[in-house]
C-alpha cells in the first residue's frame, strides 16, 4: 500500500515539475526546484539509512485475538481427547469373576475429562482387591496422575492385605511425585471371599454402601482418613483408619465417586447421597448389573438434558 501511495506521489509530482519547467517562468522554476528537492528527499533517505546501515521492520503484534482462542480451543481438545484415552486404556476391561458374588462396574467420562479410577487387584488366597478413587483437577495432568496412582497401588497391593499399610505407601510415593495443589482421594477394600468379609480404609473418598438383603438397613461406611498425596505420612497414618465388615447372602456394597452425588439438574440440584442410597435400598433384590443400569437411568433422568461436568464412576458387589 505504501509503494503504490508513494508511486503515485511522485509520478503527479514529477508531470506537473515537468510543466512548471516548460513555461519558462521565473516564478515556476522556484516551483520546480522544490518539486525536485521533494523527489530527491526519498532516494536521500533510502541512502543514508543503507549508509548507517538502518532498516525499516513491521512490528509483530503477533496472532490477532480470534485466532489466538481458536488455537486455544483446538489445543485444549486434542488435550481432553489424549485425556480420555488415557484414563479409559487404563480402566479394567471386564469385571472379575468371584466365586460366591456378582459384581458389575462402570466409569463414564464427562466432557472434560477427569481422573476417576477403579480397578481389582488379585490377592493371594481367596481374596481380591477393589479400588475406587478420584483425582483432582482434570485433563492430561489428572489423566497422569491416575496412571501414577494405578502403578504404585498395583505394586504394592500384593506385598500387604492391610488396606491401611497399602494407603500409606501409596500416599509416601505420592506426596514426592505429585504437584502440592494436587490430591487422590480413595476407597481401597479387600473382599475375603473365604470369610466373607470386607476390610477396607477410605483415604478421603466417598463413603462406602452396604445395605442388608435381609431388613434393608443401609450403612454409610465413614471410616477416618484423608486424601493421598497432601502430607508425607505421619499425619496420613495416625488419621487413616482400617475396618471390617461382614457381607451376609444377598447383601450389597457399593463404591462410587462424587460425579453421581454431585450430578446437577437445569435447577442446578444435586442427585445426593440420600438419592443413591434410598435408590439401592428399594431395589436391592436386583442383580448388580441391573442395579447398575437403574442407577445410571435414574441420574439421566435427574439431570434430563444438562450436561455432565465430573466423570462417574460405579462398583457395585453381591454375595449370591
Amino acid at each position: 500500500m505504501l509503494t503504490i501511495v508513494s508511486i503515485h506521489f511522485h509520478t503527479a509530482l514529477i508531470s506537473r515539475g515537468y510543466a512548471l519547467y516548460s513555461a519558462n517562468n521565473s516564478y515556476y522554476d522556484i516551483n520546480f526546484i522544490i518539486v525536485v528537492i521533494v523527489i530527491a528527499l526519498t532516494p536521500l533517505i533510502y541512502f543514508i539509512s543503507v549508509f548507517k546501515k538502518e532498516s525499516f521492520v513491521l512490528e509483530n503484534f503477533g496472532l490477532p485475538s480470534h485466532v489466538k482462542r481458536i488455537s486455544e480451543r483446538e489445543r485444549l481438545k486434542k488435550e481432553m481427547e489424549i485425556a480420555a484415552k488415557v484414563q479409559l486404556s487404563l480402566l479394567p476391561k471386564e469385571d472379575p469373576k468371584i466365586p460366591g458374588y456378582e459384581i458389575a462396574s462402570t466409569s463414564i467420562p464427562a466432557v472434560e475429562a477427569g481422573g476417576d479410577y477403579y480397578d481389582f487387584v488379585k490377592l493371594s488366597g481367596n481374596k481380591i482387591g477393589i479400588a475406587i478413587g478420584d483425582v483432582s483437577g482434570k485433563g492430561v495432568g489428572a489423566a497422569i496422575y491416575m496412571t501414577l496412582t494405578k502403578g504404585i497401588l498395583q505394586a504394592h497391593a500384593e506385598e500387604d492385605a492391610s488396606p491401611k499399610n497399602v494407603l500409606g505407601k501409596v500416599n509416601r510415593l505420592l506426596y514426592k511425585t505429585i504437584e502440592k495443589n494436587s490430591f487422590v482421594s480413595m476407597f481401597y477394600a479387600i473382599l475375603d471371599t473365604e470369610n466373607n468379609s470386607i476390610i477396607y480404609s477410605r483415604a478421603g473418598h466417598n463413603p462406602g454402601i452396604l445395605c442388608s438383603e435381609q431388613d434393608g438397613n443401609t450403612k454409610l461406611l465413614f471410616s477416618k482418613g484423608m486424601a493421598l498425596g497432601l502430607e508425607q505420612g505421619s499425619i496420613f497414618t495416625s488419621t487413616l483408619n482400617e475396618e471390617e465388615i461382614k457381607i451376609n447372602s444377598g447383601d450389597v456394597f457399593v463404591l462410587y465417586t462424587d460425579g453421581f452425588t454431585e450430578a446437577m439438574n437445569e435447577r442446578q440440584e444435586l442427585y445426593s447421597e440420600e438419592r443413591l442410597v434410598d435408590l439401592i435400598k428399594k431395589n436391592r433384590n436386583l442383580s448388580p448389573h441391573d442395579l447398575l443400569n437403574l442407577v445410571l437411568k435414574d441420574v439421566k433422568k435427574f439431570v434430563d438434558n444438562y450436561p455432565q461436568h465430573d466423570d462417574m464412576t460405579i462398583v457395585i458387589l453381591k454375595r449370591v
